[in-house]
């Protein structure tokens, strides 16, 4: 692999690693607006969209469907905050 390659696989993990935080990270919104099942979900997501990065090395595919699933969870979730109240 090329040194671009390598520095476009480095970019790429940490903007995986940061979209996994972003779902860690939004669990607790989701817990506190009593959104127990959209709370679930993204601690789970992550491995998926992990395990799409990792393939990437196999399947475009997989690097694919990895991603659309992360954006598009991202925006569901992202959605879904906008739209609940929030109580404190």
């Amino acid at each position: 692999m090329s040194g671009h390659g390598t520095a476009h696989m480095a970019a790429g993990m940490i903007g995986y690693l940061a979209l996994c935080a972003a779902f860690v990270v939004l669990v607790r919104p989701l817990a506190a607006r009593g959104l127990s099942r959209w709370a679930v979900e993204p601690r789970v997501v992550p491995v998926a969209v992990l395990a799409g990065f990792m393939a990437s090395a196999f399947s475009v595919l997989a690097f694919t469907a990895g991603a659309g699933l992360g954006l598009l969870w991202l925006s569901a979730v992202t959605t879904r905050l906008a739209a609940a109240p929030a109580t404190r």
